[in-house]
């Protein structure tokens, strides 16, 4: 080290045996999450903001949750959010950044100012001093959610700042000229703190695009599964996979633009929106592919946060019909709860979930875990059943697994997966995930194809190979 203080000082690490049950990191190979112990992965995750920047009773409060929830990734921003439902500063756990003595952010009546009338507290912070409280705390939280087998999908960068504290655009609000040496230099103190930690993933930025001051060389106009240029988060991610000794996951989450995903530093594809050209998008880039964001259970007045539960706990099985992997956040008000910015949303704050969708989502991570499928091996396609027009249903097929996912109603003449073998080698259940109860659908013994009449929607067969034809 550069610091005299350090000089002739030492120490010493232990090297033990991992713990029973831990199977290692997650890790991508070919369109599949595998353990390091080759064990396949099914990533059933959440979303829950900037739940490391507020209250610690809060953040408490949020580990218990999980620890009852069917979660297994969370994604987690480093810099606080000031946006609808978040306008406060991050009181008890400080900012990633000592503030500067003199500055507004110094200020207690501006520190503790809660709503759109704060001042703004940009150019308060010393970019070049980490609040080393605030990233102790971090550790704490990323080794309590390893304790608990939950991965900690880390948004490096996010759009979500306004100008309050500057966090977005440290190297200047003009793209042309945008500076990324402040962004580097935080890259690599982030990534030496927490690369470590086996169950990190990283998020280098959520909704990218929408970050504009690092929108250099961005082409608008891209449409999915056409990805733009990012010349400034390309140089980002270089800079990530050169400090990262461990090579964990890493992705970034799009706007209203696609990442180039082929680039050697993606693990897997992280998406909102853009269902209708997933199947595209997965089959072009040949790695996992994530809903993170899927819109979220809620009664917010914005349409990312207004769906029911059940469309919420359905997108789980849109998204594995189609071989992704799905996340879940909640955005469900308080009645009692007067002031937008007091509202303890999930999807930003944690703290409990009180939606119906995640009942529901336990229920599938559950029956789909029993069939002992590997995403990694499963091929989506689309059958029409000569029918003209959008696809009937969504299909899933593997060796010892189908799934179908109805679009329409009517009666279809569904192929018997392996081209035969009727009830003799399989058994198809249709599933209520609502009701979460699969009820058993008789097969004929012979032929291909078995009749399914699909009178409501959603409707969704489950096909698994007998044990006896398995073995």
């Amino acid at each position: 080290s550069s610091a005299a203080a350090l000089d002739g000082s030492g120490g010493e690490f232990h090297v033990v045996k991992k713990a029973a049950g831990d199977r290692g990191p997650v890790v991508s190979k070919g369109s599949g999450l595998y353990y390091s112990d080759f064990t396949p992965h099914v990533s059933v995750g959440t979303t829950c903001y900037q739940w490391a920047s507020k209250g610690f009773d809060m953040q408490a409060q949020t580990l218990e949750t999980l620890k009852a929830s069917p979660f297994n990734k969370i994604r987690m921003t480093t810099f606080p959010k000031w946006y609808i439902f978040n306008r406060a500063n991050p009181v008890e756990t400080g900012a990633p950044y000592a503030i500067s003595p003199g500055s507004a952010a110094a200020n207690a009546s501006a520190w503790t100012c809660v709503g759109e009338h704060c001042p703004s507290l940009s150019g308060s912070f010393d970019l070049k001093r980490f609040n080393v409280s605030f990233w102790q705390n971090y550790d704490r939280l990323v080794g309590a959610l390893k304790e608990q087998g939950v991965i900690a999908d880390i948004i490096l960068f996010h759009p979500y700042d306004g100008g309050h504290w500057g966090f977005d655009c440290m190297g200047g609000t003009d793209a042309e000229k945008y500076d990324t040496a402040l962004d580097k230099f935080y890259l690599r103190y982030a990534i030496a703190r927490l690369a470590s930690y086996s169950n990190v993933w990283w998020s280098m930025a959520n909704e990218w695009s929408f970050n504009k001051c690092k929108g250099r060389g961005v082409n608008e106009s891209a449409k999915s599964p056409h990805p733009s240029p990012s010349p400034v988060w390309d140089e980002l991610f270089e800079t990530l996979a050169a400090a990262d000794p461990y090579g964990r996951q890493a992705s970034i989450h799009n706007g209203n633009l696609l990442y180039n995903h082929s680039r050697p530093w993606i693990s897997h594809v992280s998406l909102q929106g853009m269902e209708e050209t997933t199947p595209a998008i997965r089959q072009k880039y040949g790695k996992p592919t994530l809903w993170d964001e899927v819109r979220y259970e809620g009664n917010i007045t914005s349409s990312f946060g207004s769906l029911s539960a059940a469309e919420e706990a359905d997108r789980f099985w849109w998204g594995a019909a189609l071989g992704v992997h799905v996340g879940h956040s909640e955005t469900v008000l308080r009645a009692a709860v007067k002031d937008d910015d007091a509202q303890p949303l999930w999807w930003a704050k944690g703290g409990t979930l009180v939606g119906e969708s995640p009942p529901r989502i336990a229920f599938f991570k559950q029956l789909w875990a029993s069939t002992g499928a590997d995403f990694g091996a499963l091929t989506p396609a689309h059958a029409s059943y000569g029918q003209a027009g959008d696809p009937v249903s969504d299909t899933l097929t593997g060796d010892s697994v189908q799934l179908v996912k109805f679009r329409r109603q009517g009666t279809w003449n569904v192929a018997l997966p392996g081209g035969g073998g009727g009830g003799r080698a399989w058994k198809a259940v249709s599933v209520d995930y609502w009701g979460m109860t699969t009820t058993e659908l008789p097969l004929p013994t012979s032929g291909a194809t078995v009749a399914v009449d699909v009178h409501t929607l959603p409707f969704t067969l489950l096909f698994t190979k007998s044990a006896a034809t398995a073995a």
